[in-house]
């Protein structure tokens, strides 16, 4: 599921949430992540069998707050589970 959630033209990061509880929604991510800035967009991974979380996603954030939202969440419990986020790396479109 992918939920646009503001639109500028700014540069974005996109982080990924690791070890996300089965229960979690974009709802709670957005709450998350807008303390640090406008987020885009979020998407999670879910089960096909139960259309529950599956343990991880992705947050589009603008990039001048992608480190006070990593700085403050990695590592943060939700739910009795550690959370890890990091920022996806941008690929080489020359390399294989």
């Amino acid at each position: 599921m992918i939920v646009k959630l503001n639109e500028k033209n700014t540069s974005m990061t996109k982080m990924m949430v690791h070890n996300l509880p089965p229960h979690t929604t974009v709802e709670t991510l957005n709450s998350l992540f807008s303390k640090f800035g406008d987020v885009r967009s979020i998407s999670i991974a879910t089960d096909i069998m139960t259309g529950r979380c599956g343990g991880f996603g992705f947050v589009h954030l603008y990039e001048r707050e992608t480190g006070s939202a990593l700085y403050a969440l990695d590592g943060r419990r939700l739910d009795g589970r550690v959370l890890r986020v990091t920022v996806e790396k941008k690929r080489d479109p020359h390399k294989h």
